[in-house]
């Protein structure tokens, strides 16, 4: 929203695996988005999120990745590698970096269990940019002609794809948290977002008033620039009495309680001192309501502490608010 940095592309990737970390929304997706002769070989246990990043260091801000394992009505254990891709164009040689990905997967898991058969891994690539995925899912496809005798050496998979952009809303999912998390997916990189507030949000008077704000907050960090008074306004459409309550859990009013001050600590040479102080207070202000509304009171000396830090500071713990645990872990210094 005005007066917000634009953020780093990995504010796709807390948002997401807030989201799909939970095991029930991550269920809830796969079953819903994997092919269905894939769907009907699960079994009714949910997923179990396997830790750990297989995404190479150099695409860290353009894939996200969560590892699951699942049981099989065969017996035995698959697991299902899921990536999102966060480029707002498709990428060709995405599936290049799928084939990467599943053999450390494999290398991993043997590594760690030292025995054989491998499980079978299910590549699944998510894709949220506006233009939709126009690349075919065959790593074969890759190669282009190759003469009959040499096919047998070349490796050969392809990849399950969601691609958010030609799912129509509706069908994004059954559940409301699910399908509200998803459609921010969807629209965050449209230019035309402003315009779509309202279908962004039109499961907002099934949410709790947390599951909006973390939809406002991931939005309002996103790269389309979008006014307070567009938020407002949808929320007053659509949930008109819970508007005061869901706006002052984002933190808006600090936002501009920040920019006031900071204008108002100026003479012509302070300024540009006094819209940074101000802004700074804002988001420490923001911060801080919105980690209470998540893990409880702030303690004094923690308070203290966020109001004597820098902007850039702030912002940062702003954006790791969506992902971290605990208190502990939002401000930890080795994070």
């Amino acid at each position: 929203m005005q007066g917000l940095s634009k953020p780093p592309v990995t504010i796709h990737d807390a948002f997401f695996k807030q989201v799909i970390g939970d095991p029930a929304m991550a269920d809830r997706f796969l079953r819903e988005h994997l092919p269905p002769e894939v769907v009907a070989l699960l079994a009714p246990e949910p997923p179990e999120a396997v830790p750990g990043s297989f995404v190479d260091e150099e695409l860290g801000q353009h894939h996200t990745d969560l590892l699951f394992k699942v049981r099989l009505t065969t017996g035995g254990d698959a697991l299902i590698h899921l990536v999102v891709e966060h480029k707002s164009a498709p990428d060709p040689l995405a599936r290049l970096q799928l084939l990467r990905y599943v053999a450390r997967v494999l290398v991993d898991w043997y590594r760690k269990n030292e025995r054989l058969p491998l499980p079978p891994v299910i590549p699944l690539l998510a894709h949220h940019g506006p233009a939709g995925w126009l690349v075919s899912p065959e790593f074969l496809d890759l190669f282009g002609p190759v003469p009959g005798p040499l096919r047998p050496f070349l490796p050969s998979f392809r990849h399950a794809l969601v691609d958010l952009m030609r799912i129509d809303d509706e069908a994004l999912s059954q559940h409301i948290r699910l399908r509200a998390f998803l459609k921010a997916l969807k629209y965050v990189l449209r230019p035309d977002l402003p315009e779509r507030i309202d279908i962004v949000l039109a499961e907002a008077p099934e949410l709790d008033v947390v599951d909006v704000v973390l939809i406002l907050t991931y939005i309002g960090r996103g790269p389309v620039p979008m006014g307070d008074d567009v938020v407002r306004a949808a929320l007053r459409r659509l949930v008109p009495a819970r508007e005061e309550e869901i706006m002052a859990s984002f933190g808006q009013q600090y936002f501009e309680e920040g920019k006031a001050t900071g204008m108002a600590l100026g003479k012509a040479e302070g300024k540009a001192e006094g819209k940074a102080e101000g802004k700074a207070e804002g988001e420490a202000s923001a911060l801080i309501r919105l980690a209470e509304k998540r893990f409880g009171p702030m303690p004094p000396g923690l308070r203290a502490r966020i109001f004597a830090a820098d902007a850039a500071t702030i912002e940062a713990w702003l954006d790791r608010l969506m992902e971290a645990s605990s208190l502990d872990a939002l401000f930890s210094t080795t994070n």
